[in-house]
């Protein structure tokens, strides 16, 4: 499938019935019925203030507050790269070349170098979900509970790579990764009789 022909569903129409009820699957097509993969991968930084929060600052009597901010699937590796390397599971050596931009690369040597203290109200976490932007809930959610440096090393390269898709906490951006241009061409199709 080609990048400049990303629909392979175009031209489908929407069953009178599943346009009714808002939902666009299935389609029909070519007399087909279309049941197309609408699930996509997607990664945030998180923070949840009721886990170990002794000080309860965050949390509002018996809520929670919970955040969470997409990233792209860079950053994702990044975190988990320091999550392994603050856990002692493998060793940081500033020779590594963890990010291709030179003074995100730097940053990130520096801050593993000489870690500061970071002390939060809140748990931080890194998520990689499967889902998609009308789902109730993701079929597939896998969190890492990550270090308050962690978060803001991540967080400040969110910021970093100057992605408008990632400016904001929601998941109906989907990014360009092989893996969604492989769950996008995901398809169940039966003759329409």
């Amino acid at each position: 499938m080609s990048r400049d022909n990303c629909n392979p569903f175009a031209g489908g129409e929407v069953p009178p019935c599943s346009e009714f009820l808002g939902n666009s699957n299935p389609i029909i097509k070519d007399g087909e019925l279309i049941f197309a993969n609408d699930n996509r991968l997607f990664f945030f930084i998180s923070t949840n203030s009721a886990i170990n929060n002794t000080n309860n600052n965050c949390s509002f009597g018996n809520s929670n507050v919970e955040t969470n901010l997409q990233i792209s699937l860079a950053t994702y590796l990044i975190g988990v790269y320091i999550n392994e390397v603050e856990l002692g599971n493998i060793q940081h050596s500033s020779k590594n070349t963890i990010h291709n931009d030179e003074a995100a690369n730097n940053f990130i040597n520096e801050t593993l170098k000489n870690m500061p203290k970071v002390t939060v109200d809140y748990t931080p976490s890194l998520n990689m979900v499967i889902s998609n932007h009308n789902a109730i809930l993701p079929l597939y959610t896998n969190t890492i509970n990550i270090s308050p440096l962690n978060y803001y090393i991540l967080f400040i390269l969110n910021r970093l790579e100057q992605d408008p898709g990632l400016f904001f906490g929601n998941n109906a951006y989907v990014s360009d990764d092989p893996i969604n241009f492989s769950l996008a061409s995901l398809a169940l199709r039966f003759p329409l009789e």
